[in-house]
């Protein structure tokens, strides 16, 4: 087993063991939170899976990218939520209901979503492309939608001690694996970011990022965590999905997977002026109560 496949490995397990400790936390009514509660369910996806899509198809007209890079931003604004977000949602003020419905409901709309907007993109730019269903699903279904239902239907099994237990335990042991594992593939896949940077590719990942966090921050509903979660959500994606569909649309460019993991990269560090201003607010308004 090669080192770039270890530590792939390492990132789809450490994104199992971290969900799994969320959802044990978790009641089954909030996977479908945001179906039941239909109008903030619409104003999410719309947010995440038609604004942000509309945006990556205009950036790719106006700058002049590499077109895998142009499949990447597409790539990138099709998928659904990464499974490490809730935690910095739920930091952001986000109510666990909403933050566990977003987070199952962006993964049944993407699945959904993801092949027709590679299709459409595909006529647009003028390249032959075609995802199966399985492709999108798969990833998805192994790294959110299993541990997520496992841990909801296990967690009234379990004693409240027990229960605190094993959560802390995969949450730790999962942020771990994350750290040295992400850490481990932006040093291997540096020099392909740095190729990527020219022709405007940053400034086009950089303005995807803050599209998203002003589209979801505006369709949120009332609730201002709830915004924030959901703004957190439209800029920031995940990363296995989107290479997953630039491998079915360009299986052997090298550029793709470095476009997609410089844009998680970029979406960070666009976040941190926004949970920076959103921990202002909570402290002030803690002040005030």
């Amino acid at each position: 087993m090669t080192l770039a496949m270890t530590l792939k490995l390492m990132i789809v397990l450490s994104v199992i063991l971290m969900l799994f400790a969320i959802s044990l936390r978790a009641r089954a009514s909030d996977l479908g939170y945001l179906f039941t509660h239909w109008r903030l369910g619409l104003g999410a996806f719309a947010a995440m899976f038609v604004i942000v899509p509309a945006v990556a198809i205009a950036i790719s007209y106006i700058f002049n990218l590499d077109p895998a890079v142009e499949i990447a931003l597409v790539a990138i604004a099709l998928s659904p939520i990464p499974p490490i977000l809730p935690k910095k949602q739920v930091k952001a003020g986000g109510r666990a209901c909403y933050v566990t419905g977003l987070l199952f409901g962006a993964t049944i709309v993407a699945i959904l979503v993801a092949p027709l907007g590679v299709y459409i993109a595909s006529r647009i730019f003028h390249f032959d492309a075609q995802i199966g269903f399985m492709a999108i699903a798969m990833p998805l279904i192994v790294t959110i939608l299993v541990p997520l239902i496992l841990g909801v239907a296990i967690a009234p099994l379990l004693g409240e001690n027990l229960l605190t237990r094993i959560s802390g335990i995969a949450s730790k042991l999962g942020l771990i694996l994350m750290i040295v594992a992400t850490v481990g593939l932006l040093i291997m896949i540096f020099p392909r970011m740095l190729d990527v940077i020219g022709n405007g590719a940053l400034l086009a990942l950089a303005l995807m990022a803050i599209v998203g966090l002003v589209a979801g921050y505006l369709l949120g509903g009332s609730d201002p965590g709830d915004r924030a979660t959901l703004a957190l959500a439209s800029s920031t994606r995940h990363p296995g999905v989107a290479l997953a569909i630039a491998a079915q649309v360009f299986p052997d460019n090298q550029l793709a997977p470095a476009a997609i993991l410089l844009s998680l990269l970029v979406a960070t560090i666009v976040c941190i002026p926004f949970m920076r201003m959103i921990g202002k607010h909570q402290r002030i308004d803690a002040a005030a109560a």
